[in-house]
Order: C-alpha cells, then structure tokens, then sequence
C-alpha cells in the first residue's frame, strides 16, 4: 500500500465504524433496560418478594406469619422498599443514558449498522474500498471529508470564525490522535497495528480490518473507556466548540450538512505522517 492510501485509510476508516457502533451500544443498553424491567416485575410477585427476604436474611414465613412481630415485618418492608429504589434508580439512569445515545446517532449520524454482521461488513467494506483507491457515495463515503474552505463557504463564514473552527479542529485531532497512539505496556499502539497491517503485502485487508475492530472493544491503556467511546466523547466535544463559533443560523446549517466533524479537512494530518514514517521503517 502506498503511504497516500495509507493516510486516507487512517483518517477515514479509524473513525468510520463509529456511527455504527451507536447502534450497536444503543440495542445493549436497551436489553439491559429490557433485563431491569423484568427484575423489577420479578420482585412483585410472591417467589420474588421471598427471594429478596433471603437474600437480606428474613425467613419468609415469620414475616408470612400473623403473629409476625411488628419489627420484623417492618424491617421487611424497609428492605423491599430499598430494593425498590434502587432498582428504580438504575432503570432510570438506563434510561438517561439512552436518551443521551439517541440523541449523539441523531446529531452524528444518518444511519448505522443493524446487527453485528452489518457492523463487520461496514468495516470490511470500507477497507476494500480505502485500499482500492475507490471513491463511494454513503454515509462514510469520500464525499464527507470535505475542506474547511467548502463547509466556510456552505456557512458564509467570517476568516476569525474560519481561523477559530480550524483550531477547533485541529485540537480535537490531535487529542484522538494522541488516544489512538497511548503507548501499551509493550511501548507499541493502536496505530503501530495499523502500520505493521498494511505492510503485509497479502492480508492487509484482513488484518487492517482487525486492528479497526479494536475500537470497539479495546480500552485505552490506563483506562476503563473504549477507544470508541472517547472518540465519540471528541465528536460532541468538538461541535459544542463550534456552536460558541458560530451563530445560531450558521450552526443549524452546520447541523443539516451531517458533516463529521473530525472529516473536516484543515491540512493537519498527524495519522498520515505518523503511518509513513512507521510504514517507511
């Protein structure tokens, strides 16, 4: 692969996967909202109010017992009631937390995979056709990397909005940049994956697409955060940046582009030069 292919395939394709991947957490987390409901539905008949009194140490039958002291029966009551609570609480914060993915896939995306088959072979797709030189419409399509000169122009930019949205951006590169290149124990990262991939002459493709598959899973050395999830965490964190940039109508023609922000071309390129120099070794 030649470097020019290698740099657009950094660029792009490290960040590809992401708006699938919203679809992918959002049907995790509504199975695990859908896992809660049913608990709490548990805990209302009769076998699950006398499993909630074993596990906090009450036999069910003194408390079943009319002659029950009061004590006990209000000490059971106490408990269910806490039980009640914080199940409630963690259903709400699902909840919260779903309202939260939907509206980042609304704001950073059009579309998505719908299963993980979908997802691998959104992946897959896009390697082929970084490495193939070939240029796709679609939502991860070349027609999203845009340069900031075309989006100033779409917005009627001023040149200070124009200077302080390519800051904007080029601080946010550098920061996943720097996420994508956190040194393992070994010394190595991400990206020196990506390198040693597209080396081999045969199976880059197939080992590319393995390395962009670590997005998903892998956490960032020293951390319990995904290298996905802090991706995502940028993207937000970059159009909050914009909308202190621009006016409010500039921001809603921003918002109806669907432009990803970090294919927003300034002319910084740390993932290409970092991957000719490794690949050039």
């Amino acid at each position: 692969m030649k470097p020019s292919h290698a740099a657009v395939l950094a660029v792009l394709v490290v960040l590809a996967a992401t708006v699938a991947a919203q679809g992918f957490f959002l049907r995790r987390q509504d199975q695990r909202l859908r896992d809660l409901e049913s608990a709490q539905a548990r805990l209302a008949t009769p076998e699950g109010v006398e499993e909630t009194l074993r596990r906090a140490g009450i036999d069910p039958a003194r408390v079943a017992g009319a002659s029950a002291p009061a004590a006990v029966a209000a000490e059971a009551a106490a408990r269910r009631a806490a039980v009640d609570a914080a199940v409630a609480a963690q259903t709400t914060a699902l909840e919260e937390r779903l309202a939260s993915l939907e509206k980042s896939t609304a704001a950073l995306a059009a579309g998505g995979a719908a299963d993980g088959d979908a997802l691998d072979a959104v992946v897959a797709k896009k390697v082929e056709e970084k490495m193939g030189g070939k240029k796709k419409d679609g939502i991860f399509g070349d027609e999203k990397k845009r340069p900031l000169t075309e989006i100033s122009k779409d917005l009627e930019l001023t040149e200070p909005q124009e200077d302080q949205m390519a800051a904007a951006i080029d601080a946010s590169q550098k920061k996943v940049f720097d996420l994508i290149t956190t040194p393992r124990n070994d010394g190595t990262n991400l990206l020196d994956d990506l390198a040693e991939a597209l080396k081999d002459p045969e199976h880059a493709q197939e080992k590319a697409q393995a390395v962009f598959l670590q997005l998903f899973t892998a956490k960032i050395p020293g951390s319990d955060e995904t290298y996905l999830a802090k991706i995502m965490t940028e993207k937000v964190a970059l159009n909050e940046e914009f909308r202190k940039v621009l006016t409010p109508e500039q921001m809603k023609k921003y918002e109806r582009l669907g432009q990803d922000p970090h294919e927003i071309q300034t002319g910084y390129d740390p993932y290409g030069e970092y991957l000719v120099e490794r690949m050039g070794k």
